[in-house]
C-alpha cells in the first residue's frame, strides 16, 4: 500500500515524523482491531486527506479499493472533522451506502508534542465484528483500545517488522506480574497440541514454553515489539510477535462508558509496559508447502539444464553429420535442423535458471541471432543481425514457439533473401502492445518471390513450422511482405520483412 503522509500540507518535519510513527503501527493494530484504520490529516476545515489506508488481514476490509489518497468532506465524516478542528475523539455508528451495511467509527486525534491536532485515524469496524468483539474477553477488548491509543501517540513504531495477524492466529495477554490473564481458543488449542494444557482462569507465563517466556521478558525491558520464530526437532514452526501495551493517562469518556471496568492497576509496572499481547502463529504447514516447492523447483530446473544439455549435444552431432554429407541439400538440411534444435536448447537455458519467472524474448531473440550467424551464414558472408526494441516477457509456453518462429524466418532471411549477397543486415524488432506483442524480422535482400502466397507455401518446410506455431500455437496472425523504397522515381525492392503479432498469455511458466 502507498502512503500519502509525505503530501499532508502546512505539517513541520517534526509532525511529519510522528505520522510516520504513528503509520508505523497502523497495520498490526488493524489486525488485531479487526478493523480498516485511515490514517487522515486536515485539508483546511472541512476536508481531509486519507493519508494511508491499513486494510486488515483478519478480517474482509470495508472497501473494495484502497482508500490512500481518498478526500473526506464534513458532511460524510462530521466526527473526522470535529476531531481535527477540536481535538476531541469519539464514536457514532454511519450507513456505508455502498454496501447497505451499518460501520461503526472510533475516531483519535493525534496531537503533536505542542498540542496541537494534526490528524486523527478513523478506526471502522463493521457491525457484525464490532458485535463479536463485544461479546469477547474483557482484557482482549481493552487491549484492542490500548492498541489504537498508542498507535495514535505513535508508540507502536517498532511494529513494523512484525508479521501480519490473521483470523486463524492465537492470541494470549500477560499482565504485569507475568500472569496469562487471557488466551484465545485457536491459541489454547495450538499449546494443547503440544501438550500444554492452559488454565481456565488464569495462569503463570512459565507454564508456557520458555521462547514465551523469553520474548514476554524481552519486550517489557526493551518496551518495543519484538518477533521470534521457533523451529522444533520435530518440525513445529511458531511465529510469536509480542507487543508492550501501556495505560494511556487520558481515556476518552465514552469508551470508559462503554468499559467500566479497569482490569489493570494504575501502577502497573514501573518499566512503563503494563501487559503484552502476544500474537501466534502456526507456520509449519505453509513453511513445509514452500520447502517442498522449492524442493520441485530445483528438480525441474536441474531437468530443464539437463535437457538443455542433450539437446546441444544432440545439435553437436547433427552437425558432425552435417560435416560428412557430400550432398549439398542434405547439409542444409542437417544445417537447419541444428540450428532448431540449438532455439529449443535456448529457452530451456532461461528455464533452469527460474522456471517460474517470464522470459525476456529480446534475450531469446539475441542468443539466437548469434547461434545463426555462427551456423548458418556462409564463411564468405558478412551477415549482421541486430536486436531491437522492447525487453517483453513471456510465459515459457509462449516464448518456446516464438524462439522457434525466430529461429525460421532467420533461417529463411539467411538462405533465400541473403543467399548471393557478400554482406546483409537483418533486423528484429519487438514492441509490446499492451495486451499483445508484435515481432518484426526484416532483410535487406533481394524480397520475397512475385508470386509469392505464404498461405501456399506448402515447398517450404520452415514457413509450415512459422505458419503452424503462429496461428495454432501462438493463436496469432503472420504477415509476409516485400520492402519497396523509391529511387530515381521508381519503386524497387530493398528487402523483405515478417510481422508476427500474438496476444499475450498470463500464467505460470512452463513448457
Amino acid at each position: 500500500m502507498d502512503s500519502h503522509v509525505s503530501m499532508a500540507p502546512g505539517l513541520s518535519p517534526a509532525d511529519l515524523e510522528l505520522l510516520h510513527k504513528v503509520e508505523a503501527g497502523l497495520p498490526i493494530t488493524a489486525d488485531v482491531s479487526r478493523a480498516d484504520i485511515l490514517l487522515c490529516t486536515p485539508l483546511g476545515k472541512d476536508k481531509a486527506l486519507v493519508a494511508f489506508h491499513a486494510i486488515p488481514n483478519s478480517i474482509s476490509s470495508l472497501y473494495r479499493n484502497d482508500a490512500t489518497g481518498r478526500v473526506l468532506n464534513a458532511d460524510d465524516q462530521p466526527l473526522l472533522m470535529q476531531a481535527l478542528n477540536r481535538g476531541s475523539g469519539g464514536r457514532r455508528q454511519r450507513e456505508v451506502i455502498s454496501h447497505g451495511a451499518p460501520v461503526i467509527q472510533d475516531v483519535f486525534p493525534i496531537h503533536n508534542h505542542e498540542g496541537k491536532v494534526i490528524g486523527a485515524i478513523l478506526v471502522e469496524t463493521n457491525m457484525i465484528a464490532h458485535e463479536r468483539q463485544r461479546r469477547r474477553n474483557r482484557h482482549f477488548r481493552q487491549a484492542v483500545i490500548w492498541m489504537q491509543e498508542m498507535c495514535a501517540r505513535g508508540e507502536l513504531e517498532s511494529a513494523t517488522n512484525l508479521s501480519s495477524f490473521t483470523l486463524y492466529d492465537g492470541v494470549y495477554m500477560v499482565d504485569h506480574t507475568r500472569t496469562v490473564v487471557y488466551m484465545s481458543g485457536i491459541a489454547a488449542n495450538l499449546f494443547r497440541s503440544i501438550g500444554i494444557t492452559p488454565e481456565v482462569h488464569t495462569q503463570q507465563l512459565t507454564s508456557l514454553e520458555p521462547c514465551d517466556v523469553e520474548l514476554v521478558e524481552r519486550v517489557f525491558e526493551t518496551h518495543a515489539c519484538q518477533m521470534a520464530r521457533v523451529e522444533t526437532e520435530n518440525g513445529r514452526i511458531w511465529v510469536r510477535s509480542a507487543i508492550p501495551l501501556r495505560m494511556p493517562t487520558i481515556t476518552w469518556r465514552n469508551y470508559w462508558l462503554a468499559l467500566p471496568w479497569t482490569p489493570f492497576s494504575p501502577h502497573a509496572s514501573e518499566s512503563g509496559v503494563d501487559a503484552v499481547l502476544v500474537l501466534l502463529h502456526n507456520a509449519t504447514e505453509a513453511v513445509q508447502k514452500e520447502r517442498e516447492l522449492n524442493v520441485k523447483s530445483a528438480i525441474i530446473q536441474e531437468v530443464h539444464h539437463r535437457v538443455k544439455n542433450n539437446l546441444q549435444n544432440i545439435a553437436a552431432i547433427l552437425r558432425i553429420q552435417a560435416r560428412r554429407v557430400q550432398s549439398d541439400e542434405a547439409r542444409q538440411h542437417l544445417t537447419d535442423a541444428v540450428n532448431r534444435v540449438l532455439s529449443m536448447s535456448v529457452i530451456h537455458e532461461f528455464l533452469s535458471q527460474d522456471e517460474h519467472r517470464p522470459i525476456n524474448v529480446r534475450d531469446v531473440c539475441q542468443r539466437i541471432a548469434s547461434q545463426v550467424t555462427q551456423v548458418s551464414a556462409r564463411p564468405d558472408q558478412e551477415i549482421t543481425i541486430q536486436v531491437q526494441g522492447s525487453s517483453v516477457r513471456l510465459p515459457a509456453s509462449q516464448a518456446t514457439p516464438l524462439a522457434m518462429v525466430v529461429n525460421e524466418l532467420l533461417l529463411n532471411a539467411v538462405e533465400h533473401g541473403l543467399k548471393d549477397r557478400p554482406v546483409g543486415l537483418i533486423r528484429i524488432t519487438l514492441e509490446d502492445l499492451g495486451d499483445a506483442v508484435e515481432l518484426e524480422i526484416a532483410d535487406n535482400g533481394d524480397g520475397l518471390p512475385p508470386d509469392f502466397d505464404p498461405t501456399q507455401a506448402s515447398h517450404s518446410l520452415g514457413l509450415q513450422i512459422v505458419k503452424t506455431l503462429v496461428t495454432d500455437d501462438l493463436k496469432g496472425t503472420l504477415q509476409m511482405e516485400s520492402i519497396y523504397e523509391e529511387r530515381d522515381g521508381q519503386s524497387q525492392i530493398v528487402g523483405a520483412r515478417a510481422v508476427v503479432r500474438l496476444p499475450k498469455r498470463s500464467g505460470r511458466a512452463g513448457v
